[in-house]
């Protein structure tokens, strides 16, 4: 972002801040609503236009496992902002302690796991598959890093476990010039976010997780629009 851009951001925090304690005492669909208008009026405020595409293909009322490539910091905030479903990320127990995104990812629902240790991927194996058991949806960042471009990096050994695990319907994310926002020279202010179609357990159960892993990064890479 611009010296600009981030001075606006400072003029807003403060009453988005307020906002995510309110909300801790509301249940993580309400929560969730209210993160989505949040995400959806900094994108604008800030001066970027997001486009959605393929919202068509989100079921409604059922499980998700949405699996999304990583360009930016402010992924999060373009799937929120678009999708009408409910979710609840799967991050890295550092960003818990974030000022105002923490409490709002907390107030969703969010799980938050130590990915270097043994007992954080088992805990977070755990408790992903048992949240999309009870209905509730799930966004993942396979490349557990941003790529900062267009080019993607591998999916983790494993993302897509807990859907096996649930039986849960995926859908694959595309993000497009996400990483502009982290660039201070980028002038760039487009970005989109594809939906890919949803596939039912059904259809992928008969792959192993190696070969859906590599399935589903194709199927979010098609989407990539290279510069």
């Amino acid at each position: 972002m611009s010296i600009l851009q981030i001075f606006k951001a400072i003029l807003v925090l403060p009453f988005a801040w307020a906002s995510s304690i309110r909300y801790q005492k509301k249940s993580e669909k309400e929560s969730y609503f209210k993160l989505q208008k949040w995400s959806a009026f900094m994108i604008r405020y800030l001066g970027y236009h997001l486009e959605a595409q393929g919202v068509e293909n989100i079921p409604k009322e059922e499980a998700v496992f949405f699996v999304c490539n990583h360009q930016g910091t402010l992924d999060p905030a373009l799937v929120v902002a678009t999708s009408p479903l409910p979710l609840a990320f799967i991050s890295k127990k550092e960003n818990e302690k974030m000022p105002i995104f923490g409490r709002w990812a907390s107030n969703i629902g969010t799980i938050h796991f130590d990915r270097e240790s043994r007992e954080g991927n088992v805990y977070m194996l755990r408790e992903s598959a048992r949240t999309l058991k009870e209905g509730k949806s799930l966004l993942i960042f396979p490349e557990g890093t941003r790529s900062k471009g267009d080019k993607m990096n591998e999916f983790k050994v494993g993302a897509l476990q807990p859907a096996y695990l649930a039986k849960a319907t995926l859908i694959p994310v595309t993000l497009n010039n996400a990483y502009c926002i982290d660039d201070k020279k980028d002038k760039n202010k487009r970005l989109t976010i594809t939906y890919g179609k949803a596939i039912p357990y059904e259809e992928y159960k008969q792959y192993k997780h190696t070969e859906m892993t590599s399935i589903m990064f194709d199927k979010v890479e098609s989407n990539i629009q290279y510069h």
